[in-house]
């Protein structure tokens, strides 16, 4: 089988040869090993735009062994469709791509997934959204998977870290290629952590725009439904969006300002039957019913902080007023108190609790308690 595996690499490697094009290979000669043996003279007619001798010079200078090789110092996994780990998720596409790289892990099969994606320029409130929604998917044990761009994709991802759970990132490029390389950190922190890098592009390909609709497709086609967190009328977050109805899989958007132009694509999104995400829980409902039709175990959901996240909210709220407070206000009196939390935590938490109506936010930066935020209670 592993020898095999290396007549599988070669053939995904051959320039020019689609998915298409692998299809009617395998077709043609039952194995990529087979294919390899016929040579040049049977493989050209198959190829468009390879004359024999591009073809010949290609199979003399592909060191069966030594690629392969190559790749596994490399520490990166090639899993073709014939593999019992490829993606099951995948397997379903109409088109489910012949092969995928990866470095680290695969998702795994029974957990619950969710593409988080939105606009690379995010606003503030965008990015507020994406840490908000991707950590308590993450902490339900849900499944983050986008495509480590900038802004809302990489922000979710993070979310996820922090929350201590694995997430998956699928690249343009090829997985030994970081892009963006503003993202490094979080390229690496995937791959620690337990999660993993994935393509369908062959390691050393450099990002280009025409590959970015099919690492759009295979982010939907890992995941169970779509986020979308933020995203102007026209970005490339419609592909994913497209792709995601394509396959069925049910679209979610969190709404925005009517003049924040950066929401327009959510907001329209909605008003064209898109599911609105007003709390994480929303999706966290829909988890339960899919879990329900799989006949998954109800542990895949689950909310292993809750009492963590019970006794922070009690905490914040007590400092909490009807009327407005500033965040430099609340943090001064978080740290008067002596609880231990960075701003950026505090931020967080405040924006968990808008998000479940226990709290409002008003003129920017400040915050209030709703009038029925004191019914929360708290069991030691």
């Amino acid at each position: 089988m592993e020898e095999e595996k290396s007549y599988q690499f070669w053939l995904h490697n051959i320039p020019e040869a689609g998915e298409r094009t692998i299809e009617k290979i395998l077709k043609e000669f039952g194995s990529a090993r087979q294919a390899y043996l016929a040579g040049a003279d049977a493989l050209q007619p198959l190829i468009r735009g390879k004359g024999k001798e591009k073809i010949e010079s290609f199979i003399k200078n592909w060191d069966i062994e030594r690629k392969y090789e190559e790749l596994k110092v490399k520490k990166i996994r090639f899993v073709s469709r014939e593999d019992a780990c490829y993606p099951l998720r995948l397997k379903k596409l109409e088109s489910p791509p012949y092969a995928l790289y990866c470095l680290g892990s695969l998702p795994e099969e029974k957990m619950p997934s969710a593409a988080v994606v939105g606009a690379r320029e995010c606003s503030e409130y965008g990015s507020y959204m994406a840490r908000a929604f991707a950590g308590k998917l993450a902490e339900a044990g849900v499944t983050v998977i986008s495509g480590m761009a900038r802004g809302i994709d990489g922000i979710a991802q993070q979310a996820a870290l922090e929350a201590g759970e694995k997430t998956y990132a699928v690249l343009g490029s090829g997985v030994d290629i970081c892009y963006p390389g503003s993202n490094r950190k979080l390229y690496q922190e995937i791959i620690e952590t337990g999660g993993g890098i994935l393509s369908t592009f062959p390691p050393g390909t450099p990002p280009v725009k025409r590959q970015f609709p099919e690492r759009n497709r295979i982010v939907a086609g890992l995941s169970d439904l779509l986020l979308v967190v933020e995203a102007r009328l026209k970005s490339g977050t419609w592909i994913t969006v497209d792709m995601a109805l394509e396959q069925g899989k049910s679209v979610y958007a969190v709404p925005g300002r009517l003049t924040d132009r950066l929401s327009d694509g959510c907001n329209f999104l909605i008003r064209q039957g898109a599911e609105i995400a007003l709390t994480p829980e929303d999706i966290l409902a829909e988890f339960a019913v899919l879990q329900n039709r799989k006949g998954l175990e109800s542990k895949g959901i689950k909310n292993k902080n809750a009492e963590k996240k019970d006794k922070m909210q009690i905490q914040i709220l007590e400092l909490l007023d009807v009327y407005p407070k500033s965040v430099d206000e609340i943090f001064e009196a978080i740290r008067n108190k002596g609880i231990g939390m960075e701003f950026s935590e505090l931020l967080e938490w405040l924006v968990h609790l808008c998000i479940e109506k226990k709290a409002k936010q008003t003129g920017g930066s400040y915050f209030s308690k709703t009038c029925n935020s004191d019914t929360i209670e708290y069991t030691e």
